[in-house]
């Protein structure tokens, strides 16, 4: 009997070996597989940084003005307007010079019937008569009121 479980402990001893190579060999793979990919990435990196210089050289204002008054005859290049960008017309216009509308909210909620205007008076009387909430307002990055965020358009 003795004989047969030593058997048995050489069997589990070599399985467990085999268990163990096994997982150390893909580790192994994997390790490579790292350092391999590091490798691509810094190289990736270095590039970039590469192209990030050659860009800067290519973009230098000097260069661009030499080249530009190399090629005038071919390019027939002339200054840009301002007015080719946007027009005066499209940008947004300060809330002091917005239009006033003719009629109200409430000339419109009157007109509409006593009963929207009674309800929104009675909101309107309930938030007065409500005592004022101790939470903080969170003021958006940048510091602006939410209103002017909003609409876009700008406080002077």
């Amino acid at each position: 009997m003795l004989r047969s479980f030593d058997l048995v402990l050489i069997g589990v001893m070599t399985a467990a070996a085999v268990v163990t190579y096994s997982i150390k060999h893909r580790a192994d793979d994997k390790l490579q597989e790292v350092r391999r990919l590091e490798t691509e990435i810094r190289l990736e990196k270095d590039t970039i940084d590469l192209l990030k210089a050659d860009w800067a050289l290519l973009t230098q204002p000097s260069r661009l003005e030499r080249l530009t008054n190399v090629y005038q005859s071919e390019l027939q290049l002339v200054p840009t307007a301002p007015t080719q960008l946007a027009m005066p017309v499209e940008l947004p216009m300060p809330r002091s010079q917005l239009p006033m509308p003719e009629t109200t909210i409430e000339d419109l909620i009157a007109s509409a019937g006593g009963n929207v205007a009674a309800a929104i008076k009675g909101v309107d009387e309930a938030r007065n008569r409500a005592p004022a909430s101790a939470i903080p307002v969170p003021i958006p990055r940048g510091g602006f009121p939410v209103d002017i965020i909003s609409t876009g358009s700008v406080k002077r």
